[in-house]
């Protein structure tokens, strides 16, 4: 597996147990695999019993633990069978994945409202259910990780199910914010990408003449580098997270990414090459110590975000939310709230009228752009493999970042200034 290829101990989830919903097939099944591999005991929450039962045989074959249940889990009596069963097998539930997911592929206009009711009871409803019934124990024993799963959005066709997907994220960060932090339980919702599974291969088959391309024409316009990833790649980054879920706590898109990142692994689930590639940082800008000498660096700094916004104009329809949101949740705004704050500082600097809590709000966003985009020279070392690709993608990350920097220190001047 290539969890092993983390160092990881295969005791590392030695006692604990989770339920996986939809773990018949998919990133439900490799993920239940993973989990049992490091010493955890699944259960298999599934409504399909010839796939939740194939599931279970595999796990038991290797040598773990796993009990299947056949659940619906848009009905909460099923849930609360499901979870009787878990509790009389394996005594607790420390780790809650809601996995399966219902999908219908057609136009608003054409749907049933019973097609829509279900699609929301299995991918929303259900998730309630679930933390009622797992939840106060968990806070209880203050040890616990419940996770949602987020996809694309305002996509064509996909509409209840993408709707659905963005209120699990939703109330995966109201639900974080009401557990609170230090209490042992990690909240978050993540985010798998576009994956390989049988229900992506449907989507395709049947999203593709809608969209009038071929399903292979489809998987290359929407998957990162055309190529969908691997199932047990992207249960191995979701594992990553379940292993250092603190870190996630309260996060509305944990990437599978993310996960490998902690784990020390690049893109393909291999491990990062230990020697660090050496990028020279740019001359450090010597700041004029008036409001005038800040609107060179603050144009740059508008020419950053744009750079960043023509990036994202040229992905996929499924990339290009994810990167957006994950721009808006690391530096504070949406990139497009970002050019327009830009935009305003420039002209507030050319005329001399900014405030104090103007600047110093400035450079709060400044500071954590800073520390977005030190994140992403992490991320990229994890996720390009090609050595030239890496040297030009972290050149222009440390530019990116000097630039915010330089910015900062100027405006910091200008206050002093002021205040002298």
């Amino acid at each position: 597996m290539l969890i092993d290829n983390a160092h990881i101990s295969r005791t590392a989830l030695q006692n604990k147990v989770a339920v996986v919903t939809g773990a018949g097939q998919g990133i439900g099944r490799e993920t239940a695999r993973i989990l049992t591999h490091l010493g955890a005991a699944v259960v298999i929450a599934e409504i399909n019993e010839t796939t939740g039962q194939a599931t279970e045989q595999i796990i038991r074959a290797d040598g773990g633990q796993a009990l299947f249940v056949h659940t619906d889990i848009a009905d909460a009596a099923s849930m609360e069978q499901m979870r009787a069963q878990a509790i009389k097998t394996f005594g607790k539930v420390d780790i809650f994945i809601n996995n399966a997911e219902a999908v219908v592929f057609k136009a608003v206009i054409d749907h049933s409202i019973e097609e829509w009711d279900r699609v929301f009871a299995v991918n929303l409803r259900s998730v309630l259910i679930g933390v009622k019934l797992f939840l106060p124990e968990m806070l209880q024993r203050k040890s616990g990780v419940i996770i949602t799963m987020q996809s694309a959005e305002g996509m064509p066709y996909l509409s209840a199910y993408l709707a659905s997907k963005v209120g699990l994220r939703s109330l995966a960060l109201s639900l974080a914010a009401e557990v609170g932090d230090g209490n042992g339980v990690s909240v978050y919702c993540f985010g798998p990408g576009m994956v390989d599974t049988p229900s992506a291969q449907k989507a395709a088959r049947e999203l593709g003449p809608l969209y009038h391309v071929t399903p292979e024409e489809f998987i290359r316009s929407s998957a990162p580098g055309g190529k969908m990833t691997t199932v047990e790649v992207c249960a191995t980054g979701l594992v990553g997270t379940i292993l250092f879920a603190p870190d996630f706590h309260g996060q509305g898109d944990a990437h599978y990414l993310y996960g490998l990142g902690k784990l020390e692994l690049d893109v393909d689930g291999e491990p990062i090459r230990t020697t660090e590639t050496v990028v020279e940082t740019p001359r450090t800008f010597v700041s004029s110590t008036s409001s005038l000498g800040a609107v060179p660096l603050n144009r740059k700094m508008e020419e950053v975000v744009r750079g960043n916004q023509k990036e994202y104009e040229s992905l996929s329809m499924f990339q290009k939310p994810v990167i957006k949101r994950m721009f808006q949740q690391g530096t504070g705004l949406k990139v497009e709230e970002w050019i327009a704050r830009a935009e305003a500082m420039t002209r507030a600097l050319e005329t001399g009228t900014t405030t104090v809590q103007m600047r110093a709000d400035y450079i709060q966003l400044l500071q954590r752009m800073i520390a977005y985009i030190t994140k992403q020279e992490s991320d990229a070392r994890g996720w390009i493999k090609d050595p030239k690709q890496l040297d030009i993608a972290l050149a222009a990350l440390v530019e990116r970042k000097a630039t915010a920097q330089e910015l900062a220190n100027a405006l910091k001047e200008v206050e002093k200034n002021v205040t002298s």
